[in-house]
């Protein structure tokens, strides 16, 4: 079973979708305007925000009628974190390579 972090990774690892998500940090847009933006065929377009969507990083809904699409940022947050603990670790472990480990305390 994948992960919401593994969901989230594998969404944005494509410069298409990363793209869509962008556009969408200034608001819900119609997905029309998405297509034109990003310069893609519907039928691309739409195989793209399945992905993002079932890694919940967007969401669709009608109005009037027109499909809109959003940001839900709340699944970075998962990725986010995961990325932050494994700086700290590589920035330990780094600093414990650079210095050597510490002298064992006499007993």
């Amino acid at each position: 079973m994948i992960s919401a972090l593994d969901d989230t990774l594998l969404a944005l690892a494509d410069p298409t979708r990363r793209r869509i998500f962008e556009l969408l940090f200034a608001g819900e847009i119609p997905v029309a305007d998405v297509a034109t933006a990003v310069g893609t065929e519907q039928d691309e377009l739409s195989s793209h925000m399945v992905i993002l969507e079932e890694a919940g990083l967007i969401t669709r809904r009608h109005r009037d009628d027109r499909e809109m699409i959003a940001a839900n940022p709340g699944p970075l947050e998962v990725a986010a974190e995961w990325i932050n603990t494994n700086r700290e670790l590589w920035a330990m472990r780094s600093q414990i390579e650079e210095t050597g480990p510490a002298p064992a305390s006499p007993q």
